[in-house]
């Protein structure tokens, strides 16, 4: 049971590790020009994700994505 669990904790990380890089990637392409709010959402959504429930780390990226008004 113990190696389940410590299984489905290197998955949530790995699944972290993953979004962080793809809001990183968007953070840089934004920087260029801003992008649909869209993207963002479908990205949180990718991930199971809510902006609410993103770790602090991944938060303060989102947070800088510069989107279309």
């Amino acid at each position: 049971m113990c190696n389940v669990m410590s299984e489905w904790a290197a998955w949530g990380s790995l699944a972290e590790e993953q979004l962080a890089g793809e809001a990183e990637a968007l953070l840089r392409e934004s920087q260029s020009a801003p992008v649909d709010r869209g993207r963002v959402r479908a990205m949180l959504a990718l991930y199971g994700q809510s902006y609410d429930t993103l770790p602090s780390r991944i938060r303060h990226l989102v947070d800088q994505i510069e989107v279309m008004s």
